[in-house]
């Protein structure tokens, strides 16, 4: 998947931020029927796991969900359909990556909370979400770190779907 220039990036941004209430419920109606698994992950389960550790900082995350869906669809298309990739990708692709990322954590430096993996992609898009994470007052470290890490994983599993259906067309046109 190629990163989006900073004029890709905040074109994608605006569009994201200029949605009214109608359109945006079109974005993630859309998203929900195309994505079922994903969608649950994203905007349920992981909101649910850091309501207790602070409110606002989910909602915020919840919102900044949306800006990722909205960005994906203005710059690569509208989200492919889950019958596309097999209904057992979105499940697979998780465990890859939160094997990855452990496997990222063990070998990051204790002082370096930048370290990254090498399958980091749109890292002008996570550089801006986690900024608008830090802008959040909260008092949770721990609720700040865990909206990080769900919205990096969020970006990643959205960079990985839309690279499976490109690599599925890239296939079928050969």
């Amino acid at each position: 998947m190629q990163e989006l220039s900073d004029q890709q990036l905040f074109a994608a941004l605006q569009y994201a931020r200029s949605q009214d209430e109608q359109s945006g419920r079109a974005i993630l109606e859309r998203f929900q029927t195309r994505q079922p698994a994903f969608a649950q992950t994203i905007l349920n389960v992981f909101p649910s796991v850091m309501v207790d550790m602070d409110q606002a900082m989910a909602h915020l995350f919840m919102d900044l969900c949306f800006d990722v869906i909205a960005v994906y669809e203005q710059a690569f298309g509208k989200v492919p359909d889950h019958r596309l990739v097999g209904n057992r990708w979105f499940e697979e692709r998780a465990e890859r990556l939160d094997r990855e990322m452990n496997m990222a954590i063990k070998q990051a430096k204790p002082n370096d909370p930048d370290h990254t993996f090498d399958q980091e992609h749109q890292t002008g898009l996570v550089r801006f979400l986690h900024a608008a994470i830090d802008q959040q007052p909260c008092r949770s470290t721990d609720a700040v770190r865990l909206a990080k890490t769900m919205i990096f994983t969020t970006v990643q599993l959205f960079d990985a779907l839309y690279d499976a259906v490109g690599s599925l067309q890239n296939t079928s046109v050969n």
